[in-house]
This record gives C-alpha cells, sequence and structure tokens, in this order.
C-alpha cells in the first residue's frame, strides 16, 4: 500500500472526529502588559517591584554632548523616540512595616502609567495595609498615585513622606503662579496635600523611617530629593528615585543631565556620589526609570559606570 503522510494526517483526524483543515491560531490582540511584580529577599526584608506602567520621552530631555548621547543611545539600540522609560515603584515588607516607596503618575498622565493599582493587586496587597508611603520627589509620575481618580487617599492609613524642600516647593502657590505654563508640574503635590492634609509629612535626611530604612538627602534633580537606603541581614539596596533618567546613557556619561534637573550641578555631582558609593559598597540600586524591574548592581569601567541588571529572582 502507498500511504502517504498526508492520507496518514487525515485519517487521524477522521479517527478523532475533528476536521482535517488547519485549526486557525487568530486571536484578539492584547496590546497591553500584565501587571508587573518582581520579589526578592533583602536579608529579612522582601522587597517587591511594582510596575506603574511607562512613560514617554523625547531625545531632547538629555543635556549634554549631542554626538555622544546619539552614539550611545543606539549603541544600547535605543533608536526609536520618544523612548519608553519604565515607571518603578517599590514595595519593602520589613516583618513589621509595610512601606511603599514612590506611587507612580495615577490619573494624572499618559494612560501607559497609572497601574499601580493593579500590580498591588496582583502581588495580592491592599493599600490600605501599607503604613507609609515614602516619595523620592514630587514630580507626578512619583506622587501622582497616592489619590485615586474619585478624589479620595489611595492609602487610607499611610503617612505620605517627602524632603520638606520638596514639600515646600511643589505645595506653594507663589511657585505655582510663577512656572506658567508649567503649572501642571504642581497639580499632583497640591492634590496630594489636600487630600492627605496632616498625614503628608515631611522627612529629615539621614533620619530612620522604620528600622531598617534610612532617608538619604540626593536633592539636585529636586530641591529636596529624597532617596532611601534599605539594608537587611547585611543586604543593602539604594531606592535612588531620579538620580538618573536613561541608564544606558547617563551610567556611561553621568555628567549628562535633564531638563527637568532643578540645579544640573548638583544632580551631576549626587549622580556620581552614588554611583560611587554603591560600586564601593556594593549597594543594589532599585531605579524607578531602570527596565522593569528597575534592579541591578552597578561597576566601574574607566571613569564610566555599567548597570549589570539582577537575574530574575527565585525565592
Amino acid at each position: 500500500m502507498n500511504i502517504t503522510r498526508r492520507r496518514l494526517v487525515a485519517g487521524a483526524a477522521a479517527t478523532l472526529g475533528v476536521s482535517s483543515l488547519p485549526a486557525s491560531a487568530r486571536a484578539p490582540k492584547v496590546n497591553r502588559q500584565v501587571p508587573g511584580v518582581h520579589r526578592m529577599r533583602v536579608g529579612d526584608f522582601e522587597l517587591t517591584s511594582l510596575s506603574d506602567g511607562f512613560t514617554l520621552i523625547d531625545r531632547s530631555i538629555l543635556v549634554g554632548d549631542i554626538e555622544t548621547m546619539n552614539r550611545l543611545a543606539e549603541a544600547a539600540h535605543l533608536t526609536r523616540w520618544p523612548l519608553q522609560l519604565s515607571v518603578n515603584c517599590f514595595l519593602a515588607n520589613t516583618g513589621d512595616s509595610l512601606i511603599l516607596i514612590d506611587a507612580g503618575a495615577g490619573d494624572l498622565m499618559l494612560p501607559s502609567m497609572g497601574h499601580l493599582d493593579q500590580s498591588l493587586a496582583a502581588a495580592g496587597v491592599n493599600p490600605a495595609d501599607i503604613d507609609q508611603v515614602l516619595i523620592t520627589h514630587l514630580h507626578g509620575d512619583h506622587i501622582g498615585g497616592v489619590v485615586s481618580p474619585d478624589g479620595k487617599a489611595r492609602f487610607p492609613n499611610a503617612l505620605i513622606r517627602a524632603g520638606q524642600a520638596d514639600i515646600d516647593y511643589w505645595t506653594s502657590e507663589a511657585n505655582m503662579n510663577q512656572a506658567a505654563e508649567r503649572k501642571v508640574r504642581f497639580v499632583a503635590s497640591r492634590r496630594a496635600a489636600m487630600v492627605y492634609g496632616s498625614r503628608l509629612r515631611a522627612i529629615d535626611p539621614g533620619s530612620i523611617v522604620v528600622p531598617g530604612i534610612k532617608a538619604l538627602d540626593t536633592s539636585g534633580h529636586t530641591p529636596g530629593h529624597t532617596s532611601y537606603l534599605i539594608e537587611s541581614g547585611g543586604t543593602r539596596v539604594l531606592a535612588t528615585g531620579d538620580i538618573l533618567h536613561v541608564a544606558p546613557v547617563q551610567f556611561s556619561r553621568p555628567e549628562i543631565t535633564v531638563r527637568y534637573d532643578s540645579d544640573p550641578d548638583i544632580a551631576r555631582q549626587v549622580r556620581r556620589r552614588l554611583l560611587d558609593t554603591a560600586v564601593a559598597e556594593n549597594w543594589i540600586l532599585a531605579i524607578p526609570h531602570a527596565p522593569f524591574p528597575g534592579l541591578g548592581r552597578v561597576r566601574r569601567d574607566g571613569g564610566s559606570y555599567l548597570f549589570d541588571a539582577l537575574p530574575w529572582q527565585m525565592f
């Protein structure tokens, strides 16, 4: 008998009671990402990266030598502008406290952002259980998410804490009125102050927020920019805030600043100081705008630095 492969397949399909015609692989495209959650151990603590989505930036946000910036961007395959930058938040569970660092954009910015609620739900975290929300600085993509779209406190039992200079600057009506076309940048902080009232509190540089988490003065990007050092069991993680934005460019050339830096010279100095310390002390960096989950270590490469992203972690 001359049994061809096609006849064999058709016979098998008939035996199984199914059509011999090819199955359709068509399915609707989802066009959105799943909630972003990544957990890792930090000594006795648990640190969870939570994605709020991504923002878009144009090449013009970077301030520095154009040829150098273009070369570094192209070497990292960043050829499509505007560039998608992750917006990451970080949740530290110390065993006694649940501390959220930054809260994303909420409903105030691009629709690609404001997804912290979904990430918290995927992580099994009730916003009502969070004790404190530590804000690195009061730009909208870091504090906008403390207020829900209905104008209520998203974290009803939490203190919202940030640097005093940032609170003073970004909640000031006088500063907002002087900002002309950039008044919109004051909306998130002023709304948070109105909703949380006395629960929006200043944090002193060098102070211990809770045992194992320390506030560090890293002003420069904003007047009261604050980073948070998490330490347990000999492991230290620095939640950096916006000491840098476009990692492949600014790790290689830390002298490059961004247009949103309130004091570019100080921001440049702070970036180098923190990167030098991270190398010397073997800190893990938790970076809001590095590709999710935003975690990695840094090492020197001549006068520049390289960022080694941490691998996905198994418990």
